[in-house]
């Protein structure tokens, strides 16, 4: 086996094959250095919210209790099904419960490798847009380089969070959407609809890609409409059939309809409150969540609304939905704030604060801040030198239109940023390549 694969590396020509090698050695040093996190600032094991919820669930489900609500499980003893998140990073984390690696330590390893994942695919994705030959390989490599070292990333892993998982399937699904651009093939059209339910399965925002990324850059290619809207549908089609065999299982569990998580819902009465409209505690919540609001409705009602966890989820969705109608006059200043949370433009230190409630060092997240406005800057050139150079630029735009549009829709945060952190760190790679080469050939170094 090693031997087949080391005939098909020296198969490759010059500048693939050092793009192979190489990313294969930013990731393995991307993963060891992840991994040693674990001793130090990942080294606390999470005690409730998201990490704990998919720990404890990963599971259940190879215990036989199917996609049940960790919470509820520790109050009552009960197994009751839910769909606060998608399915797909539990079922990751539950890859080491299968083998009995039930621990913490295990799921972080998962998740660590999660984010190795994410800086191959990145490199990958890099690789794709400066372009082929010698040209693309460099541009590959120096992006898979900054994400192996980039704070907002690495800080991620090992937290138990799904954002490292979730920055890989959006990068491969950027990927693939480049090569069916180029190739024009069905088969690229179809992994990329794949792609996109495997992003979506991980965080139910990436959906909003198939409308600002998938739709536009096989549309957009070429004028031949008709083949172009067939490979849409292909490509929607393999979408669906992927996300099909978890919403058959919502649409069975649960009262009210749920198409990927009924945090959609829910996280409406976090993000539309006083707190997050700017109104009490000095407006330093503005733009953001605050969860505490939700458990004073319920001190006021006595307890949970009726029903299961879908029609409490609507429930809730319909009280932010009343009170984002109710105070519309302030929604400019609101939306606002989160577009500027969501691109770490507005209170970024404060953002940085709000990160040790996921668990990060705040250190580190001002470090991230720093990182970030690095990449953003670069970005520019990087994106003035595609188009320069003829090559699209939609994969970047709608990767920017996802977060945008998912902070506007709740809130801004360092966390849900990803995608448009692993496009500007592609572009940067763009920016950095044009001028270390332009470098060597002013002071003679050669190409």
């Amino acid at each position: 086996m090693i031997t087949s694969l080391r005939n098909r590396i020296a198969a490759l020509d010059p500048a693939t094959r050092r793009f192979v090698v190489w990313t294969t050695v930013i990731t393995v040093a991307a993963l060891a250095f992840r991994l040693s996190l674990l001793s130090n600032i990942a080294a606390r094991n999470p005690d409730g919210g998201d990490p704990l919820y998919y720990h404890l669930q990963a599971n259940f489900l190879v215990e036989g209790h199917g996609f049940s609500d960790p919470f509820l499980w520790r109050e009552t003893g009960r197994y009751e099904p839910v769909a606060i998140h998608p399915p797909l990073f539990t079922m990751w984390l539950a890859i080491a419960s299968a083998f009995g690696f039930k621990s913490f330590l295990a799921h972080k390893v998962m998740s660590c490798i999660a984010g190795a994942l994410a800086v191959a695919a990145i490199g990958l994705f890099a690789r794709e847009s400066g372009g082929r030959g010698r040209l693309g390989a460099r541009v590959g490599l120096i992006a898979a380089f900054l994400a192996a070292v980039y704070p907002p990333l690495w800080s991620i892993d090992g937290q138990l969070w799904p954002e490292g998982f979730f920055t890989f399937t959006v990068a491969v699904t950027a990927w693939c959407a480049l090569r069916a651009w180029r190739a024009r093939t069905l088969g690229w059209a179809a992994a990329t609809g794949v792609w996109l339910a495997l992003a979506a399965l991980t965080r139910g925002e990436a959906i909003i890609m198939s409308a600002v990324l998938v739709a536009p850059i096989l549309l957009l290619r070429d004028r031949r409409f008709r083949r172009n809207l067939g490979h849409l549908a292909v490509a929607g089609a393999a979408c669906a059939l992927v996300l099909a065999p978890w919403m058959i299982r919502n649409s069975l569990r649960f009262e009210s309809f749920v198409a990927l998580s009924t945090n959609s819902d829910e996280v409406l009465v976090y993000a539309n409150n006083p707190y997050a409209y700017g109104t009490k505690d000095d407006g330093r919540f503005l733009g953001f969540w605050f969860y505490p609001w939700q458990d004073q409705l319920r001190a006021e009602m006595g307890g949970e609304p009726p029903g299961d966890a879908s029609q409490r989820a609507k429930f809730w969705g319909e009280q932010g939905r009343a009170y984002a109608k109710a105070h519309k006059g302030r929604l400019p200043v609101v939306l606002a704030a989160r577009l500027g949370r969501g691109w770490n433009l507005y209170a970024p230190f404060q953002n940085a604060a709000f990160d040790k409630i996921d668990g990060k060092s705040e250190t580190i997240s001002i470090a991230g801040v720093w990182a970030w406005w690095a990449a953003l800057a670069l970005s520019v050139p990087g994106v003035v030198l595609l188009r320069r150079r003829r090559m699209t630029i939609v994969p970047f735009v709608g990767l920017a239109a996802t977060v945008s549009i998912s902070s506007l829709y709740a809130y801004g945060g360092n966390r849900f940023r990803t995608p448009l952190d692993l496009a500007a760190l592609v572009l940067a790679a763009v920016a950095i390549e044009a001028f270390v080469r332009h470098g060597r050939r002013r002071f003679g170094g050669g190409t």
